[in-house]
């Protein structure tokens, strides 16, 4: 294993300790318990691992609730073992499996810093909050990076100590996991320069640009550190970089840590939703939780969009995690949504099993009764099919 320190470890919270709590089993390390307890106090779903290599769950996990940390602990003590997993339910993981100079220099470029990593047997893993699609594998000489995902994955636990001797090392401190960074993927929408190396194409760069602020404001320590890590991104990721001279992006900067300095860095995490009192009266003061849940969900993922037409799907809902509810709770929580007028459905699914699809009223149409019509017209070339037009009474 080399000695070259990992990129970029300084933690974006070094106070946090996430109200860890005290854990100790009598045939486990104490470092080793400690460090679960930190971890799942902060939220974290462990597992315990053992078999020849120290990587293979002992117990069925797929699907399953997060497991008590007591169990773990049992469990990993009872197979005579000393390695965990994470499950990354809402995570991802860029797992590099060779520790050299092109591979950390590629994974700062393309993803950014990380407060966090963890030395593997052959490179380290970076810890990021995503719910998006698993970017494909990355194959390049000197560099082989795999990417693991869901709450059907896991990776190895830091602190864990496999039967041939490797630790898990961690360095820097990894957050509670609802504060970990926002997975960004720098090279999306740009084009291919070739040796794995690629810039922004005209057109993209501003918005670029834009997206790395953001994140340096979520880690940098002082506005100077935030302003040339811009630079350096200009310098090296955008086509013509001459055509953002220093002064847009110290303005830029300038944007992002005034923002950040005030408490209104806000991203998608943190944006505001708007819930009408209509739909809070009418569904969580008359008993409908899970429909008001559901509606809030909505709202989140397409209320800024009010005339943007949608699926609800009951298993696609569940399998994400977003609400742990029954297929015909969920069904009947929509239900609900039209009979209140909340929603509309405007296309019917067809007989290959696609979805119905629905729209959101719009605010202004969420009027209380006896205060006007609420007649909503639904314009074919929104529907998505040419049969779908009809008019949707709403009151």
């Amino acid at each position: 294993m080399t000695s070259t320190p990992p990129i970029s470890l300084r933690p974006k919270q070094p106070a946090e300790e996430m109200g860890a709590t005290d854990a100790f089993h009598p045939r486990l390390p104490a470092a080793l318990t400690a460090q679960m307890a930190k971890l799942f106090s902060g939220g974290y779903s462990l597992i315990p691992l053992g078999g020849a290599d120290g990587k293979r769950p002992t117990v069925r996990f797929r699907e399953r609730k997060r497991l008590p940390l007591a169990s773990v602990l049992e469990r990993m003590a009872g197979g005579g073992n000393t390695t965990y997993g994470i499950r990354l339910d809402g995570l991802l993981v860029v797992d590099v499996d060779t520790d050299t100079p092109e591979a950390r220099d590629y994974v700062e470029r393309r993803f950014g810093a990380c407060g966090y990593t963890t030395r593997t047997g052959r490179g380290f893993h970076l810890f990021f909050r995503h719910r998006g699609k698993r970017p494909a594998p990355v194959r390049l000489p000197g560099i082989a990076i795999d990417f693991k995902m869901g709450e059907n994955e896991f990776v190895v636990g830091p602190l864990s100590e496999r039967p041939d001797g490797i630790v898990y090392q961690p360095s820097g401190l990894l957050a509670a996991a609802e504060h970990l960074p926002v997975f960004m993927d720098h090279f999306e929408d740009t084009k291919e320069l070739g040796h794995g190396r690629r810039r922004v194409a005209r057109g993209g760069r501003h918005l670029a640009l834009k997206r790395e602020g953001y994140r340096l404001a979520l880690t940098a320590a002082t506005f100077e550190e935030l302003a040339a890590g811009l630079r350096r991104y200009r310098d090296t990721l955008i086509e013509a970089p001459e055509d953002f001279p220093d002064r847009r992006i110290d303005s830029l900067a300038s944007w992002f840590w005034e923002k950040r300095e005030a408490g209104r860095l806000y991203g998608r995490g943190n944006s505001t939703v708007s819930i009408p009192r209509r739909a809070i009266r009418l569904l969580a003061h008359q008993g409908e939780p899970l429909a008001f849940q559901l509606y809030s969900m909505l709202q989140a993922a397409h209320g800024h969009v009010p005339s943007k037409t949608f699926a609800i799907v009951p298993d696609g809902i569940r399998n994400s995690g977003l609400i742990k509810a029954g297929r015909s709770q969920l069904y009947a929580a929509i239900e609900v949504l039209i009979r209140t007028r909340l929603i509309v459905r405007v296309a019917k699914g067809t007989r290959n099993r696609e979805p119905h699809q629905y729209r959101l009223v719009p605010l202004q149409e969420l009027q209380e009764e006896g205060e006007g019509s609420m007649l909503t017209l639904v314009p074919s070339a929104g529907t998505g099919s040419r049969n779908l037009a009809r008019k949707e009474q709403a009151a």
